[in-house]
């Protein structure tokens, strides 16, 4: 502060002398200038938690990719605290946690690449996989409504393609079931998405339910009664031709999503049925194939 001054009177060094406020400023510009390294953990935690409150201008975007970046949130904080034994734990079908991870970033992939998001070379299975889902879920939320209702392939054993606002829901529901398969292997407890969430996946999979049907399409209707979180009732035409409900099938909202996961054995699903006990059989059964394993 050497400029040649007066203020009320008073030269710049007397005024700093008389003055707290500028004593303290000048005490900060005399500092020496100090840098730390944030924690290593920081960008993580930060990522994480902005996963979780983003929230996309597009109502529409929104109503898909929010969900999706929870449970992204989810699995990253379940993943961090895995031991390194416990990446080894077995997965039936799948061998080990880190070969589920692998099997979800290969999953993942497809609606990543439409959406022009490239590969990653991360060290870990972990970090390849919440990159490659961190960048989807920006490039989704940064998307028009326009762009939920183009085609894309969707995950699983057979060949499928569905609007991108019906595969967002798809990598919202597998990331749900493999973290589950996660806690389940390494002696932590299941942890069902919420309702709203669920009632999503209902419907995700109750739109693919007449396609898996292997039996011959009769020209009926079956009711769904699903109870609990998430619940609700659905009639589900089995044929474009379907005139009247052959059977009203009961169960537990939560339950069915785990059946639609292949979580449940179709034999020993807990349903009741009221109608057609063929039918409700086929639809159990066919209802456990739309899984992405």
């Amino acid at each position: 502060m050497t400029d040649l001054y007066l203020y009320n009177g008073q030269s710049p060094d007397e005024h700093v002398a008389s003055c707290p406020d500028c004593r303290a400023a000048a005490a900060l510009l005399d500092r020496p200038e100090t840098s730390a390294e944030p924690p290593p953990t920081m960008r993580d935690a930060v990522l994480s938690l902005a996963r979780r409150r983003r929230s996309p201008a597009v109502l529409a975007v929104s109503s898909v990719a929010a969900p999706y970046a929870e449970q992204v949130a989810l699995m990253d904080d379940l993943l961090k605290d895995l031991s390194e034994p416990q990446w080894d734990a077995p997965i039936p079908g799948h061998g080990t946690v880190r070969a589920l991870v692998e099997h979800l970033v290969a999953n993942d992939a497809a609606v990543a690449a439409f959406m022009g998001v490239p590969g990653t070379a991360a060290a870990t299975v972990h970090r390849r996989w919440r990159e490659q889902a961190g960048s989807l879920l920006e490039r989704v939320s940064g998307s028009s409504e326009v762009l939920l209702g183009v085609e894309v392939a969707l995950a699983g054993p057979r060949p499928a393609r569905a609007p991108l606002r019906q595969a967002l829901i798809q990598r919202t529901f597998e990331t749900w079931t493999h973290a589950d398969d996660i806690r389940a292997a390494t002696d932590r407890t299941a942890s069902p998405p919420r309702p709203e969430h669920v009632h999503l996946i209902i419907e995700f999979g109750l739109a693919l339910l007449p396609r898996a049907m292997k039996a011959p399409r009769r020209d009926v209707s079956a009711t769904m009664v699903l109870t609990g979180p998430g619940g609700g009732s659905w009639t589900v035409p089995l044929s474009p031709a379907s005139d009247h409900v052959a059977v009203v099938i009961s169960a537990d909202a939560v339950e069915f999503c785990r059946l639609l996961g292949n979580r449940w054995p179709p034999g020993s699903f807990p349903y009741a049925a009221e109608g057609d006990p063929a039918l409700a059989r086929d639809l159990i059964h066919a209802a456990a194939t739309l899984g992405c394993d």
